[in-house]
């Protein structure tokens, strides 16, 4: 019988009648959920469909990023896209998320390589400091 997950609003199978959730994962997320109090996600499913500028941030930033660096068009490009459009799907877990954040980073530097992009300067300065660090 289908039906309709209370918590990620997937379509699935249901075995039975009373069924609301599609997973384990979905049933123990709508529990904790509740103990914290708070708002079951059915308003945020019943939005509009996404609209070209309802892309989120992260993903956002990282397309802007591979642009001026001229690597979007790149497989790692496309790679980091997609790896910043997971972080942000509400589907996954904090140990997922923080999985995801270090493959993006990893990709993200592999994919920038020898670009002409201005770096961040937050990486500057953790590579004078590492220079420093040998050095002495």
């Amino acid at each position: 019988m289908p039906a309709t997950c209370e918590e990620c609003g997937e379509a699935f199978e249901a075995k039975r009648s009373t069924a609301k959730y599609c997973s384990t994962r979905c049933r123990t997320r709508a529990t904790r959920r509740r103990a914290e109090g708070r708002p079951a996600p059915a308003a945020e499913s019943q939005r509009a469909p996404a609209q070209a500028e309802d892309v989120p941030l992260l993903v956002a930033a990282t397309i802007d990023e591979l642009a001026k660096a001229e690597r979007l068009s790149t497989a790692l490009g496309q790679t980091a896209v997609k790896l910043a459009e997971r972080i942000g799907s509400r589907s996954e877990t904090g140990s997922a998320v923080a999985s995801l954040s270090k493959e993006l980073r990893a990709t993200m530097a592999e994919a920038l390589r020898g670009s002409a992009a201005a770096a961040d300067p937050i990486d500057e300065l953790r590579a004078r400091r590492d220079r420093k660090r040998r050095a002495g």
